[in-house]
C-alpha cells in the first residue's frame, strides 16, 4: 500500500496539528429576550413535521412511478 505525500494546505495542516483538547466546540447562539423556545414536544411541530415528510414522501414516489412508467415503455417498444 503506498501512501499519498502530498502536501495538506495551510489552514488543514495547523488544525491537524493542535492538540485534542485544544479544539473547543461553536458557541451557542445567543438567546433573545422575550423568546421562547421551542418545545421539541411542541403538537405544532410535530404536526409540521409530519406534513413535511408526507410530501417528500408523495413525491418521492410520484417520481418513482413516473420512472417504473418509462422504464416499462421503453421496454415494450
Amino acid at each position: 500500500m503506498n501512501t499519498d505525500h502530498r502536501k495538506l494546505p495551510e489552514s488543514l495542516t495547523r488544525y491537524l496539528a493542535l492538540p485534542p483538547g485544544s479544539v473547543s466546540e461553536p458557541a451557542p447562539p445567543p438567546v433573545h429576550r422575550g423568546s421562547r423556545r421551542a418545545d421539541p414536544r411542541s403538537a405544532h411541530q410535530a404536526l409540521e413535521s409530519a406534513l413535511l415528510r408526507g410530501f417528500v414522501y408523495v413525491i418521492s414516489g410520484l417520481v418513482w412511478l413516473l420512472v417504473l412508467g418509462l422504464v416499462l415503455r421503453h421496454l415494450a417498444r
